[in-house]
């Protein structure tokens, strides 16, 4: 006869070894969780404390599926326009109120601080209200997040006019245009294009650039359509749009 109480044994242990070690590793997962976010939090704020403030415009966004006290982590592709470099994009997650999710949606400007040292660390700052009209911020930006998006905006304006001044011409294809949330004298909008810039006499290439479009011409900057543009020839990621 077999021994009823080493089948019961082997039976239960059969049965609770496995709990046990998905109970472990589901711990373990937790614990690295927690820390990690509590290592980015910390992080975050000496961001806040340190990183030079941006203008930025969120470009996509995505549920991460982790939430903290209720509080959804975000995942955000951002387009970073510092005063005194070229724009950027980057990647972020951050945990931000469950009643201000529905503000974190793409074409959205934020004020962000930012890593100079390192563009990959960036943290959100504040959520702008409002655009660009009459050339004046309107909304809860602060007067320094107003002057900063002014001089953004000439800054490019005086990069886009040197590229057509100096630049080769050539077509392009909007490949995808992106509100940035601004519009300039009146409701003409700032958008982030990205083209596929065709020369003569070289290959293709992809690039990005921003523009004022005429409000009665932004049907003509949709996806697919085709446009006149300006680029350097010793640098093709400097790109401008010839009429816009």
């Amino acid at each position: 006869m077999p021994d009823v109480n080493a089948l019961i044994g082997q039976a239960l242990l059969t049965t609770l070894v496995p709990i046990l070690l998905i109970t472990i590793v589901s711990i373990v997962i937790i614990i690295f969780v927690v820390r990690r976010l509590s290592g980015n939090t910390g992080a975050n704020r000496a961001l806040m404390a340190t990183g030079e403030t941006a203008q930025a415009t969120i470009l996509n966004m995505w549920d991460t599926g982790v939430s903290i006290n209720d509080n959804p982590r975000i995942g955000m592709l951002l387009e970073v326009r510092p005063a005194n470099r070229p724009a950027f994009q980057v990647e972020i997650k951050q945990v931000v109120s469950r009643v201000q999710t529905a503000q974190y949606q793409p074409g959205q400007m934020l004020e962000v601080k930012y890593d100079p040292n390192d563009t990959k660390k960036v943290v959100i700052s504040a959520i702008i209200a409002g655009g660009m009209g009459g050339g004046m911020m309107q909304g809860a930006a602060s007067p320094a997040a107003t002057a900063q998006l002014q001089a953004t905006l000439q800054q490019q304006d005086a990069i886009n006019q040197q590229i057509v001044a100096t630049g080769e011409a050539a077509s392009a294809t909007v490949l995808a245009v992106t509100p940035t949330g601004i519009t300039v004298n009146g409701s003409n909008p700032y958008v982030s294009l990205n083209l596929q810039v065709t020369p003569t006499g070289r290959p293709p290439f992809v690039a990005q650039t921003q523009a004022v479009i005429a409000a009665q011409s932004v049907q003509r900057y949709q996806p697919g359509a085709v446009i006149a543009v300006r680029f350097d020839p010793q640098n093709t990621a400097r790109v401008a749009v010839e009429h816009s």
